[in-house]
């Protein structure tokens, strides 16, 4: 092996060896966050459940502040991709069909889906109460909402609503049920609980003679 191999394998090792702590740190700060919320929460606290000393905490990220954006940043990519993953047969559906994926994704990373009720306040004001990155993924998660809201308005899916009416409707209707899903024991069929929220968010929107 050359040396310029050498450096390249060593360098190689160091790169995966740092990827598995960042990772490894953001998953037990998720943990975390949602116990105390971002304030809350120490340092020492995400290092003890990472199993790692603070010291390597630090000297993978700077602070607190970065993990949070760190672990906001790679739960917003794999909202995205779970939720672009279920397209419907109309603009309505295909809004439906999102919104159904987005609480099946929190439900199933329910760490996440603490952190987040964790901020005060509704949803649909939430991009103004975050911290950091935060603001940014809910910002991205309301503007995807209205611009679905506003496709299927374009349609002619949604009559006589208004598109910021329809998209609070929406958030606030992944709010109340997955709020209500947090704080019971979370046994029951999750299929079943999100088809019946996208029944009755549907009626809400629709009418019961559409």
């Amino acid at each position: 092996m050359t040396e310029d191999q050498s450096t390249a394998s060593v360098k190689s090792i160091h790169d995966a060896r740092r990827d598995m702590y960042r990772h490894q740190i953001a998953s037990a700060a998720e943990i975390e966050f949602a116990k105390a919320g971002f304030d809350s929460t120490p340092m020492s606290a995400i290092a003890a459940t990472a199993g790692l000393s603070l010291a390597t905490v630090y000297k993978t990220f700077s602070g607190k502040a970065e993990i949070w954006d760190t672990l906001h940043a790679e739960r917003m990519q794999a909202l995205l991709a779970y939720v672009q993953a279920e397209p419907g047969p109309t603009a309505l559906d295909s809004l439906l069909n999102g919104v159904a994926r987005v609480a099946l994704f929190l439900i199933e990373n329910p760490s996440y889906l603490e952190l987040n009720l964790r901020v005060g306040g509704g949803w649909t004001t939430s991009a103004d109460e975050g911290h950091g990155l935060q603001r940014s993924v809910w910002s991205a998660g309301l503007g995807q909402i209205a611009s679905g809201v506003e496709a299927a308005i374009a349609a002619g899916d949604l009559t006589g609503i208004r598109p910021a009416v329809a998209a609070g409707l929406v958030v606030s209707a992944l709010q109340v049920w997955l709020s209500d899903w947090a704080s019971s024991d979370r046994t029951g069929d999750r299929e079943a609980l999100v088809a019946d929220m996208i029944a009755r968010l549907r009626l809400a929107l629709v009418g019961p003679t559409a």
